[in-house]
């Protein structure tokens, strides 16, 4: 470009319009070009600079450990609730304030070892157990229920919401464990407790569902929070109204997946390089940034867990990524089954047939939606046809075999939204 202005003006022949153009030109237009062709070259730079979303990074791995086992430097594994790997404290004063307004209290949480449907109905049966509080005074008589916890949940709540606002796809999370957590709670207590007694222990006789209750469980997932600092200072935008801060994740593993955690609106955009966050967004100050980071797997000898790591990884294929790139859903039958048989944990089972029956169908559900907070404003609920998944099993039956099934068919649910998805096994 600038040897063509040139050209054109060496081929003036009147000398002094010739030194009026070149020093018009060099003083207006080749600032204006050559300032064109840096903020051009720095736009190239920020795409390419942006990494592409690798499904790998974001995959998410669920476990469950008893307290006394879990080990607090695990380089991968974090509980979903700090709570969890705390003593259990009871406040007696708010306690009995509760049960006089005849509301129950949550007293700890158990973890019940069984299949699904036996838990199911464990639920369903609303029974009633007996039970004792043992203070530093006395014992007193007491009725316990159990009911369904919702705190984990809410956390993988809390997580898709972050994958949406950074822009992440979202895939259903693979969490068997949790769905067996309950909430012990108390209906009933023998008068005479005084507010000033400490609760030394809470006894509960579970009675024939005792078989099943597991004590002081921890569940775990791969996901650490983090508080990271702003690298420098806030750039400020071309609109004069947002400013870029810049969040570095050099020092903690570039091959982990990073989302940032946030409830306002001020933030616009967030955008993933190789060595950093960028964030985009009307916030003038330096901050400190609270961050998820999901710690990519390793191979290690040393790792032995009590129950099943299981995830909702993808296995890595060409026809995978070009899905993912692509984005688009074809359903076909041939689509559905490379679907399932794309996570890890149709190791576990394999795909039979499908039916599409009248939701009047009322044979026992033997999976649930593991994506029942998300709120779709468009879809119609009222279903008016169910889609049947129907698998047997690969390997030997284990208790968690029909929440692996509910994962899968919870992704698929996303799918086809006009359907009740299900899955069964024959």
């Amino acid at each position: 470009m600038k040897d063509k202005i040139y050209e054109k003006i060496n081929n003036v022949e009147n000398l002094k319009d010739r030194a009026l153009l070149k020093e018009l030109l060099s003083e207006v237009f080749i600032e204006l070009y050559e300032h064109s062709e840096n903020m051009y070259s720095s736009l190239e730079n920020r795409v390419f600079d942006e990494i592409e979303y690798t499904q790998q990074n974001y995959s998410v791995y669920t476990s469950i450990v008893k307290k006394q086992d879990f080990d607090p430097i695990h380089y991968f594994l974090h509980p979903m609730l700090e709570e969890d790997i705390k003593d259990k404290e009871y406040d007696l004063k708010n306690i009995l304030d509760t049960i006089i307004e005849n509301k129950q209290v949550n007293m700890f949480k158990v973890f019940l070892n069984c299949d699904y449907l036996i838990f199911k109905d464990i639920l369903e049966s609303d029974m009633k157990f007996k039970g004792n509080i043992k203070t530093n005074k006395n014992v007193y008589k007491a009725y316990f229920k159990i009911k369904t916890n919702t705190q984990y949940k809410n956390q993988i709540y809390r997580l898709y919401q972050m994958f949406i606002k950074n822009n992440i796809p979202w895939t259903t999370i693979n969490s068997p464990y949790i769905s067996r957590i309950v909430d012990v709670v108390l209906i009933e207590c023998e008068e005479g407790i005084e507010k000033d007694e400490i609760i030394q222990e809470v006894n509960v006789d579970f009675a024939d569902v005792g078989k099943y209750i597991e004590y002081d469980m921890v569940p775990t997932w791969n996901i650490q929070k983090l508080t990271l600092k702003s690298t420098g200072f806030p750039m400020p935008c071309e609109d004069r109204i947002n400013f870029e801060h810049i969040v570095s994740i050099k020092n903690e593993g570039v091959d982990n997946g990073y989302l940032v955690v946030y409830d306002n609106e001020d933030i616009n955009h967030i955008r993933h390089t190789k060595d950093n966050l960028m964030i985009t967004g009307e916030i003038e100050e330096a901050r400190d940034w609270d961050i998820f980071k999901i710690l990519k797997i390793k191979e290690s000898k040393l790792d032995k867990y009590s129950y099943e790591l299981v995830s909702n990884s993808k296995k890595v294929s060409f026809i995978e990524k070009l899905s993912n790139k692509n984005k688009v859903n074809i359903k076909t039958k041939a689509e559905l089954i490379r679907t399932i048989n794309s996570f890890e944990v149709s190791k576990y089972v394999e795909f039979k047939d499908i039916k599409i029956v009248n939701i009047t169908d009322d044979l026992k559900e033997e999976t649930y939606d593991m994506n029942s907070f998300i709120i779709d404003e468009i879809r119609d609920q009222d279903y008016s046809k169910k889609l049947i998944l129907y698998f047997t099993l690969k390997e030997n039956d284990c208790f968690i075999i029909r929440d692996l099934l509910s994962f899968i068919v919870s992704q698929i649910q996303l799918n086809y939204p006009e359907y009740k998805c299900e899955g069964r096994l024959i």
